[in-house]
C-alpha cells in the first residue's frame, strides 16, 4: 500500500466539472473525485441546462458531500463559456484549480501527487502526468531523470512543435491560481474563440511559470464519437486553427518559433486550399468562423508549392 504524502497546510483545490446531458458518465466522474486520497477540495458542478438526469445526479452528490457545489445555469452557454463558468465560482482561498470534463475521471492519488509536487516547487504553475487516453497511455517526451520540474517556455516550444506531448487533455492538468490571476482575460481563463481551450490555457501558463510532471498515470480521458471536440477535430483538423492562434501570440519568443509559425501558416493554407477544391463546405465554414487571420494569396501559393506531397518527398532527399 502506498504511503500517504506529507503535505503541510492542506491548500484548497477547486475542481470544476462543466456538464451538459452527462448522465451516462457523470456519476463515475463525481465518485472518483469523492474518492480522492487528498481531502481538502471543493467541486463545482455546472449544469448547462441539461435535458436528462444530469442535475438530479449532481444534486445527489451535493447532499452526500458538502464539498460538492451545484450551479444550475439559467441560460444555455457554449462549451467555452461553460468552462469559464466553473472558474467564476471558485472559492477565493483556493490555491489550485483544475477542470474535469464530466465524461472523464481521476485516479485516487491524482490530487495528492499533484499538490505534493507543486507545494514543493512554488514556481510550478501547471502540473500534469501520464494519462490513459481512450485505450492508449500518453504523456511522452520528458526524461524521468531530469524531472519533475522543467522550464515552462522550453516545454511550450517542444510541445507546440509536436516533439513532446505532456500537457495532454484538460483532465490531466492542474493549475496554481496565483498564475491564473496573471492572465490578461482573467477571470475568463478559457478562450471563447478556440475549440481547444484547455490547450491554449496550458500554453499561456507555460509561458509565465515552470512545469511539473508526475511520472505516473493519474487521469483517464474518454474518447467517443459523441464528443464535440473529437468529432470536429477529426473532420476539420481544428488543431491547425488552435496552434495558429497560440503561435501568433508567442512567435516572438525566439526565431525558431517565428519560423515554425510561418511554416504552419503555409501548411494550414494548403490544407484549406485542398478542402475548398474538394467542396468540404462544413469544414471550410468552421475555419472561416474561427481563424482570426485570413490567408493571403502569397501564403496559399507558397503552401501549394512547398507543402504538397511531392515537395515533401524531395525535401527528404536533400
Amino acid at each position: 500500500m502506498a504511503t500517504k504524502l506529507k503535505i503541510e497546510g492542506s491548500p484548497l483545490v477547486s475542481i470544476g466539472v462543466p456538464v451538459y446531458n452527462g448522465e451516462a458518465f457523470l456519476e463515475e466522474c463525481l465518485e472518483r473525485i469523492m474518492g480522492q486520497t487528498y481531502e481538502n477540495w471543493e467541486c463545482i458542478v455546472v449544469n448547462n441546462c441539461s435535458k436528462d438526469n444530469t442535475l438530479e445526479i449532481a444534486m445527489a452528490f451535493g447532499e452526500k458531500d458538502k464539498r460538492f457545489r451545484i450551479v444550475d445555469n439559467k441560460d444555455f452557454l457554449n462549451v467555452m463559456q461553460n468552462w469559464n463558468e466553473t472558474y467564476a465560482h471558485v472559492s477565493p482561498q483556493a490555491e489550485y484549480y483544475k477542470i474535469v470534463p464530466a465524461d472523464d475521471w481521476l485516479f485516487p492519488e491524482y490530487l495528492e501527487e499533484m499538490v505534493f509536487l507543486m507545494e514543493n516547487h512554488p514556481e510550478v504553475g501547471i502540473c500534469s502526468s501520464y494519462r490513459i487516453d481512450g485505450v492508449d497511455i500518453r504523456g511522452r517526451g520528458l526524461d524521468l531523470y531530469k524531472g519533475p520540474v522543467f522550464p515552462g517556455k522550453e516545454v511550450f516550444e517542444l510541445e507546440i512543435t509536436s516533439r513532446i506531448d505532456v500537457t495532454g487533455s484538460g483532465n490531466s492538468n492542474i493549475f496554481r491560481t496565483r498564475f491564473l490571476k496573471q492572465l490578461k482575460g482573467c477571470p475568463k481563463i478559457f478562450s471563447e474563440k478556440n475549440l481547444h481551450v484547455d490547450m491554449e490555457l496550458a500554453y499561456d501558463i507555460l509561458n509565465i511559470s515552470d512545469f511539473g510532471f508526475v511520472f505516473k498515470a493519474l487521469s483517464y480521458t474518454r474518447r467517443h464519437e459523441e464528443s464535440i471536440s473529437d468529432s470536429l477535430s477529426y473532420m476539420c483538423n481544428t488543431y491547425f486553427c488552435s496552434r495558429e492562434i497560440i503561435l501568433y501570440k508567442y512567435k516572438s519568443n525566439n526565431e525558431r518559433l517565428a519560423k515554425y509559425y510561418n511554416r504552419l501558416r503555409r501548411q494550414y493554407a494548403y490544407f484549406i486550399f485542398k478542402k475548398r477544391v474538394t467542396g468540404a463546405k462544413k469544414c471550410i465554414d468552421w475555419h472561416d468562423k474561427f481563424l482570426p487571420r485570413k490567408f493571403t494569396i502569397k501564403e496559399t501559393l507558397a503552401g501549394i508549392l512547398l507543402e504538397n506531397r511531392f515537395a515533401q518527398r524531395i525535401k527528404r532527399f536533400l
